[in-house]
């Protein structure tokens, strides 16, 4: 081989080389903490109280953040992809054991909000947002995330609040037995929880996208929604062999019943009755008017024993 070849060839293997890296690196190797306005404290790994922020400082991974009232900072990922924390907000960022350095993020959203902004490009699984009612990844261009706790709940309200809309880009939203595919610029979802998570209530705040209903099995139920549509999911637990036992209604814009059917996790079986639908006055109750067709024993309202979403 002439040594001019052979010193091209080794050019591209090295620029080739260069750009796998670089795809495989999504974010910087540490996270910095900048643009800090009012209150804002961290707590450290290891360390048993929160302390005054450093503006601009790099913080290990496994830190705590929380903003006051009157605060406000930045979460740096990369100078491409950055996280604004609102006023009275708190979360963590770690980088997943085992994961190459630079290529993921795990932000655990404890409450508050955050306005995120990644750059085109980004790897689906790059950036996950995690919340004790549901988790958003596929991040692209500028979306929101809110998560709210109710102190003092009214009757037909639950008590955990996830908020979640795309300003300019797209977002994919999953929970337990859930998930909303990448939603659309304009895009917004509000998810009700209770703190067992017995109940899920689905909210399709604008535009039209799907909600997929994860049965157990290798094909899921995708259900259409529109603006103001709701999708309500309710489960029990069988006190004889221990399956989870799911029952999902939903409910059109104008409050009327659309469909509503129950299937136990894990099998098949999938019935969708057509009439004695409830309105959405009747959408209070622990099971909401659904009849659990596939459940072969009764049904205890104690909350499901399932495993955390988020390990």
């Amino acid at each position: 081989m002439h040594p001019l070849n052979r010193a091209a060839r080794l050019a591209v293997l090295g620029v080739l080389a260069l750009a796998t890296s670089l795809q495989a690196q999504s974010f910087d190797v540490l996270f910095r903490v900048a643009g800090v306005k009012g209150v804002c404290q961290v707590k450290k790994p290891g360390a048993n109280a929160f302390e005054p922020v450093l503006n601009g400082k790099a913080y290990p991974f496994g830190t705590f953040i929380r903003t006051g009232k009157d605060g406000e900072a930045f979460i740096l990922l990369s100078p491409d992809d950055s996280l604004r924390m609102s006023s009275s907000c708190e979360l963590s960022v770690s980088e997943p054991e085992g994961a190459p350095a630079g290529s993921n993020r795990v932000v655990r959203l404890a409450e508050g909000k955050l306005d995120v902004s990644v750059r085109d490009g980004l790897a689906d699984k790059a950036l996950l947002v995690e919340t004790t009612v549901a988790a958003c990844d596929s991040f692209v261009g500028r979306s929101t995330v809110e998560l709210r706790k109710t102190r003092k709940p009214a009757k037909d309200k639950l008590d955990l609040l996830l908020l979640a809309h795309t300003d300019n880009g797209a977002i994919h939203v999953f929970g337990p037995q859930f998930s909303v595919p990448k939603m659309k610029s304009g895009s917004a979802v509000r998810i009700e929880s209770s703190v067992d998570r017995s109940i899920t209530r689905i909210v399709n705040e604008s535009n039209d996208y799907l909600v997929n209903i994860d049965n157990g099995t290798d094909t899921p139920v995708s259900l259409e929604t529109t603006t103001r549509s709701t999708v309500r999911i309710c489960r029990e637990q069988a006190p004889v062999g221990g399956k989870l036992v799911v029952s999902v209604l939903e409910i059109a814009p104008d409050g009327k019943g659309k469909g509503n059917f129950a299937f136990v996790l894990g099998e098949p079986s999938l019935n969708r009755p057509n009439n004695d639908l409830p309105t959405l006055a009747d959408d209070h109750s622990a099971t909401g008017g659904v009849t659990t067709v596939t459940a072969t024993t009764p049904v205890t309202n104690a909350p499901p024993k399932e495993e955390s979403l988020f390990k």
